[in-house]
């Protein structure tokens, strides 16, 4: 179970990369969008340059961290079960890259006109809620968080 809530984690984390770097990715000539999704929007190729595409892209790019937002729920669920520093460690990331899709969603289309980061300063915030998370994660010890139902099944 713990191993799962990990992976969870690392989803959420690709998610939100990809939804950050959809414009630096596609000036690169990558693109790691599903293709139905960019039709959805109209699109059959990436102009990274565009405004419109820029717009359509960034619907996608919250699609992404929507789908990123239950992974990372369920992460969360799993700092129980780890060991204290390693916890602190893993709270301290998920928060991290969770605040890297806030400034995103509240940056819009124009948040891709710079490189999308977290300062120090908000990363030492962020690092203090981690540790609450993981001391209130040790009081909550017996329940074990959301259902995995709807995410990422690995192989039996």
């Amino acid at each position: 179970a713990t191993l799962d809530r990990a992976s969870d984690l690392g989803i959420a984390f690709q998610l939100t990369n990809i939804a950050r770097d959809i414009i630096d990715d596609a000036h690169a000539g990558r693109m790691y969008l599903p293709l139905d999704w960019l039709r959805q929007e109209g699109l059959e190729r990436i102009d990274p340059d565009d405004p419109e595409h820029r717009k359509r892209l960034y619907r996608l790019a919250l699609r992404l961290l929507d789908r990123a937002d239950p992974h990372y729920e369920s992460a969360h669920a799993g700092i129980a079960a780890l060991p204290w520093r390693s916890a602190w460690a893993v709270a301290a990331a998920g928060r991290v890259y969770r605040d890297i899709g806030r400034k995103l969603r509240q940056g819009g289309p124009d948040a891709w006109q710079g490189r999308i980061s977290t300062t120090k300063g908000r990363k030492m915030f962020l690092l203090a809620l981690a540790l609450k998370d993981v001391v209130v994660s040790r009081a909550r010890r017996n329940s074990y968080g959301p259902l995995r139902d709807s995410l990422y099944q690995r192989p039996v």
